[in-house]
C-alpha cells in the first residue's frame, strides 16, 4: 500500500542508518526517511500494480486517516455511515457521530470540538439517521455502474493474461523442440563406437524429450484450467450490480 515500487516508481534512500552507543557498546539503528530526503524517487519507470496516481491517491488516503480535528478520520466504531465525513457548514469543523437512547442506538451528529477544545458554545448536532439512509440510497445507484465496468475489465485483464501465458509456454515449447532435434542430431552424428561421447549425447537428447513433455503437459492444463471456469458475460455482472442494494441494505454487512 505505500511501497512506491506498486504505483511504477523507482525509489532509492528511503533509510539512513546511525551510530549510537547503548550502555558502553555501538548500535546501528535504521530509521525511514521522510520522501523529501529520499535519493532518488521515478515515477513511471516501470509498471506497477496501479497507476502512479493511483498509488498517490492511497498514499495520500492513509496519511489522513487519523484522527485529529483537521483530517477526516479513520473509521470509527458504530454503525454510522458518514462518520469522520462530515464537517459542520458553520465553522468547519468535524462532526462527530454518538449514540443515545435506552441502547444507545440511536445515532446523531453534532459540532462538539469548538466546546470540548475552546469553551465555546455548543454549534449544531441533529438526527443522523436520515442523513446515513439518504446516503445510503445514493450510493448503489453510484457504484453500480462502476462496479459492472470494473468486473469487465477484471475478466478482459485476466483473458488477456492467459492469452499471454500460453503464447509464452507455447514460445517454451518451440525452443525445447528445437533443443530436442538439435540433441538427436548431434547423437546421430557421433560415433558408435566412442561410447562415452555418444552416452552423453544420448542423455542430453532425453532430458531435452523430457523438457518437451513437462511444456506439453502444462499446456494441456492450462486448456483444461481454462475450460473449467467459464467466461462471465455482461448480463450476469449487470445481475451481480442489481443484488448489490440488497447487499448493501443487509443489516448483516455491518459484521464484514
Amino acid at each position: 500500500m505505500t511501497n512506491p515500487a506498486n504505483g511504477g516508481a523507482y525509489a532509492y534512500g528511503k533509510a539512513e542508518q546511525s551510530l549510537h552507543c547503548e550502555k558502553g557498546e555501538p548500535r546501528h539503528v535504521c530509521r525511514r526517511k521522510p520522501r523529501e530526503r529520499w535519493l532518488a524517487l521515478i515515477p513511471n519507470a516501470h509498471a506497477g500494480c496501479v497507476s502512479w496516481e493511483a498509488f498517490e491517491r492511497v498514499r495520500q488516503a492513509i496519511r489522513e486517516n487519523v484522527l485529529g480535528a483537521e483530517q477526516p478520520g479513520a473509521a470509527k466504531h458504530g454503525p454510522a455511515l458518514s462518520a469522520g465525513l462530515l464537517r459542520c457548514r458553520s465553522c468547519g469543523r468535524k462532526l462527530t457521530g454518538r449514540y443515545t437512547g435506552s441502547r444507545h442506538d440511536v445515532l446523531r451528529y453534532a459540532c462538539n470540538r469548538g466546546r470540548l477544545d475552546n469553551g465555546e458554545a455548543r454549534c449544531i448536532a441533529f438526527g443522523g439517521v436520515p442523513v446515513d439512509e439518504a446516503i445510503s440510497e445514493e450510493v448503489p445507484r453510484v457504484v453500480q455502474p462502476a462496479a459492472i465496468e470494473a468486473a469487465t475489465s477484471a475478466t478482459e485483464e485476466e483473458a488477456r493474461r492467459q492469452d499471454e501465458l500460453l503464447e509464452a509456454l507455447r514460445r517454451d515449447l518451440e525452443a525445447v523442440r528445437c533443443a530436442a532435434q538439435r540433441a538427436q542430431r548431434q547423437y546421430d552424428a557421433s560415433d558408435p563406437e566412442n561410447r562415452l561421447v555418444a552416452g552423453g549425447l544420448e542423455r542430453g537428447w532425453n532430458q531435452a524429450l523430457q523438457h518437451v513433455g513437462e511444456i506439453e503437459r502444462r499446456i494441456e492444463q492450462h486448456f483444461e484450467v481454462a475450460g473449467q471456469v467459464p467466461a462471465a458475460s455482461l448480463e450476469e455482472f449487470v445481475g451481480l450490480a442489481r443484488q448489490l442494494e440488497t447487499v448493501w441494505n443487509n443489516p448483516k454487512r455491518m459484521c464484514v
